[in-house]
């Protein structure tokens, strides 16, 4: 009984390490920046005031929705707000200017990162 036990701990830890190795990020960020996590798989390395700033974005979302809905449902913004677009269906609330950083951020995350693929 005890070695059958052991046998399905020794299994199910194998399990969560594979699990945990294939969710970790192919990249670090060079000294001085930070994974942005706008949402936690997110890896461009942004300056630490990056992250926090995406951070207040992400709790601000539901103010800066239309709290009626509209085109596009939930997500649809308040007048004067657009989604980030940090990623595909990232539709979290913030001012254009706001998206044009994020997108920049993308633009240089290669520059910030220690190993970088470009996107084709």
């Amino acid at each position: 009984m005890k070695i059958k036990y052991l046998s399905t701990i020794c299994c199910l830890s194998v399990a969560v390490l594979c699990t945990s190795s294939f969710a970790m990020p192919k990249n670090n960020c060079k000294q001085g920046f930070v994974w942005r996590e706008a949402v936690p798989d997110d890896y461009v390395c942004v300056t630490p005031e990056e992250r926090d700033t995406a951070n207040v974005q992400n709790r601000n979302a539901q103010a800066n929705r239309n709290p009626k809905g509209g085109a596009y449902g939930n997500d649809t913004c308040k007048q004067g707000f657009v989604w980030r677009e940090t990623f595909k269906n990232d539709h979290v609330c913030v001012t254009t200017s706001e998206r044009e950083v994020a997108k920049e951020q993308n633009a240089l995350h290669c520059e910030r990162a220690t190993k970088c693929r470009a996107k084709k």
